[in-house]
């Protein structure tokens, strides 16, 4: 009963966290931006947070040996809960999709983009208005009147966030195969490169020692040619990035398209020669697929 109730309260919260995101983002943006890293209208950070104090609140007594929680007590417990909390699922994400859903690098005192104080401090006003508003108001509620109507809704969520989790998975980990078999083509290339640099010196010599024997014009026309190469390579890198994005984006799926959209940055993990190179080439890759799978959006809409 207590858990189907807890239940209740993290989808009812989830929900009520992504409406709130959802309104905030696109107020800033000035567009609709659907926040979340589900498919469904919920923000799963919420609710925990929710029912983490409601179970705090209720089993723990306050520090201060009281009746009742002051508010600079629940200030700190929900600033410093909701800090850990957003710091390990950012953290979490990253490292089983390489891509983050928020990003804290351009707002002061931050820590690795996961977090920041001035929105740490915001959970934390948000969690006083909860405990001392939210949860009075939800313990009178006749929950415990309607046992059977309550697990029948708790089994319900449960099953739809059991299929929301497995369509989002599937989802990333298929854009992550994508992105990880581009890398590899990538990586392959940059250590061509790298091996034909290597045997730079020996070719100048060559190239050289034949410039001295033949005649001046033939070395200016070499240079030309050389020249000619290098920029027609260029084009065709170019008009490839083009092409890949474009195919990209025909064989993902419209699920697919929505975790692009929502994904705030890919960081790559390459290793080997070149690997600078690389990387900056996934992100702009990763790029030109959200802002592609944008104007796909818009022009349906």
């Amino acid at each position: 009963m207590i858990v189907a109730q807890y239940f209740d309260y993290f989808i009812i919260f989830s929900f009520i966290g992504w409406a709130y995101e959802c309104i905030y983002c696109t107020v800033k943006e000035k567009h609709w931006q659907n926040r979340g890293f589900l498919f469904g209208p919920i923000c799963p950070i919420y609710g925990c947070g929710v029912v983490g104090a409601l179970i705090i609140f209720h089993l723990l007594p306050p520090m201060t040996g009281g009746k009742a929680y002051p508010v600079w007590e629940i200030f700190l417990v929900c600033a410093v809960g909701s800090a850990i909390m957003e710091f390990v699922t950012s953290w979490v994400l990253e490292k089983w999709f390489h891509a983050v859903w928020w990003d804290y690098s351009n707002v002061p005192l931050n820590l690795q983009g996961r977090i920041c104080l001035p929105a740490t401090c915001g959970f934390g006003l948000a969690g006083i208005v909860v405990v001392k508003f939210v949860l009075p108001f939800l313990e009178t509620l006749p929950t415990e009147a309607h046992p059977i109507e309550n697990e029948v809704l708790s089994l319900m969520f449960a099953v739809l966030l059991g299929m929301d989790l497995a369509l989002t998975v599937a989802s990333l980990t298929k854009i992550l195969d994508r992105m990880s078999e581009v890398e590899k083509e990538f990586n392959e290339r940059m250590e061509a490169g790298y091996q034909t640099v290597q045997q730079g010196p020996a070719a100048a010599y060559s190239a050289a020692k034949a410039a001295a024997q033949s005649a001046g014009e033939t070395a200016v026309i070499a240079a030309m040619l050389v020249s000619d190469t290098a920029k027609t390579k260029a084009e065709k890198s170019g008009q490839e990035m083009s092409e890949r994005v474009r195919r990209m984006m025909e064989s993902f799926s419209g699920r697919e398209r929505y975790h692009i959209r929502s994904i705030r940055a890919y960081r790559p993990k390459t290793k080997g020669i070149g690997q600078t190179d690389s990387s900056e080439k996934l992100r702009r890759l990763f790029e030109s697929l959200q802002k592609n799978a944008s104007q796909r959006k818009k022009s349906k809409s």
